[in-house]
């Protein structure tokens, strides 16, 4: 398995200026300039992260004119990678993520390398239509349990403006297909622990085909090729496990979940499965709250990725 030393880097990751995280057999890529995103994630050499192809290198600087080349043919430009939204999606600015903080570039506000961790902060330029902002903290800890790497990621959204926000913190990363995704399901009964969200496929349909397996106790969607599904699941403990085939590393990820809070598409997890491009989609949720003027709101998504 291909290992590389331990350290932090600036390097140049698929054309952009990237902050390079590496131990052991994990590297990840963190680009400012495009949303401060989690941009590589690649474990024994293996890239696990989709990038749009058409988009790598590429930046959004503000000008207008250089939005719907950026686009394509959807409303916002699939950067890939792993990036904060603001939800509920039924809030979006003319039905896209808020551009300022998807797009521009973020400031990089601190690195370190040290005996314990390693890792970077960034942060989003205030919202010129929400007037919101949005921190990133990412920390690669140097001891690992059983062969995995671990790392958190911390968010951090403040209300800059005068008004409050009706909001969530929309942790959403973006992988390779063909993998395998599996999700706990809480114990106890329940119609609603699993459900396919409005206006995607329906779950009857995604069992019929063989996408979807499911028990009492766990969920598996089998995400191999262009077919769009989005399914929400309930959850004890907020974790995801994704499995990319034999031999092949496996990624989890874990965070809170308040079951007597409200979420912003009523459950704290998905999985999305794009029908053109060649990804997957795991997502987790913090809770909604209403953000009043120099508010904040904080939520941790805590990673692994190993075999």
């Amino acid at each position: 398995m291909q290992t590389s030393p331990r350290g932090l880097s600036q390097e140049r990751f698929k054309g952009w200026p990237a902050w390079v995280l590496r131990q052991g057999p994990l590297t990840l890529c963190v680009v400012a300039d495009v949303g401060g995103r989690l941009m590589g994630m690649a474990y024994g050499g293996q890239e696990l992260c989709f990038t749009h192809p058409d988009l790598e290198g590429a930046t959004f600087d503000g000008d207008m004119r250089q939005w719907p080349a950026l686009c394509g043919e959807w409303g916002f430009p699939l950067w890939g990678g792993g990036k904060t939204w603001v939800g509920p999606e039924s809030a979006w600015p003319a039905g896209a993520p808020h551009r300022d903080l998807d797009s521009l570039p973020w400031q990089v506000r601190e690195t370190w390398c040290d005996a314990q961790s390693m890792g970077i902060d960034v942060q989003s330029p205030v919202c010129s239509v929400s007037g919101l902002q949005i921190t990133r903290r990412l920390t690669l800890h140097a001891h690992t349990e059983a062969g995995a790497s671990q790392w958190t990621i911390d968010h951090t959204l403040r209300n800059t403006g005068t008004a409050p926000v009706r909001c969530g913190i929309w942790d959403v990363l973006m992988l390779l297909r063909p993998a395998r995704v599996r999700v706990p399901l809480p114990a106890e009964a329940s119609d609603s622990k699993l459900v396919a969200l409005p206006g995607k496929k329906p779950l009857a349909d995604l069992r019929a085909q063989g996408t979807l397996q499911d028990s009492e106790t766990e969920a598996v969607l089998h995400c191999t090729q262009g077919d769009e599904f989005k399914c929400g699941f309930a959850s004890a403990d907020g974790l995801m496990e994704v499995d990319f085939g034999p031999g092949a590393p496996r990624y989890t990820r874990r965070s809170a979940v308040d079951r007597g809070q409200p979420y912003a598409h009523g459950l704290p997890l998905e999985v999305f499965n794009a029908p053109v491009l060649n990804y997957l989609e795991v997502e987790t949720h913090s809770p909604l709250r209403t953000l009043e003027a120099g508010e904040v709101l904080r939520y941790r998504v805590d990673e692994a990725l190993g075999v």
